[in-house]
């Protein structure tokens, strides 16, 4: 952005080097410095060609108004480029927060999803290990003929 500014020249508000131009003023001393260059080069019997109240040639106030009409159209494209572009920043600007809530819940619902499953996959395998225990003990506690406990319930 800075090199962008720089390349401006005058109008470049970060160009400390040169004084800064208003659009409107530049483009009035612009029109200024023409017509005196015009009324200085159109001398003796060219001077008939000055017309109007400016003294310039006719072909330059045609020139002149174009020039206007085209800085005009420039000043209101530009005023409504800048318009679309506030806009767009208002509705990027309004989505942010949500965005921002969706992303950390997002974040935080998956982080506590895989907190879960690992919680989930120890107990199952703590349980697998308890059934598997519990059905040994039962299968050892059971009062049978090899149960030496019980050995002289059978006698």
């Amino acid at each position: 952005m800075a090199d962008e500014l720089e390349h401006l020249g005058p109008i470049g508000f970060k160009n400390s080097n040169q004084t800064y131009h208003k659009f409107p003023e530049a483009i009035q001393e612009i029109d200024k410095t023409c017509k005196d260059l015009v009324t200085k080069l159109y001398t003796g019997d060219n001077a008939k060609h000055l017309v109007g109240d400016d003294k310039i040639p006719e072909y330059l106030s045609i020139f002149l108004d174009n020039m206007h009409r085209q800085v005009e159209e420039f000043k209101i494209n530009c005023v409504r480029q800048l318009r679309m572009a506030s806009e767009r920043l208002i509705e990027i600007c309004q989505q942010v927060p949500r965005s921002v809530f969706f992303y950390l819940q997002f974040k935080y619902e998956s982080l506590t999803l895989n907190s879960m499953d690992q919680v989930i996959d120890s107990f199952q395998s703590k349980q697998g290990q308890d059934k598997g225990t519990k059905e040994e003990h039962m299968r050892l506690f059971r009062p049978n003929l090899e149960n030496p406990a019980n050995k002289q319930q059978t006698a």
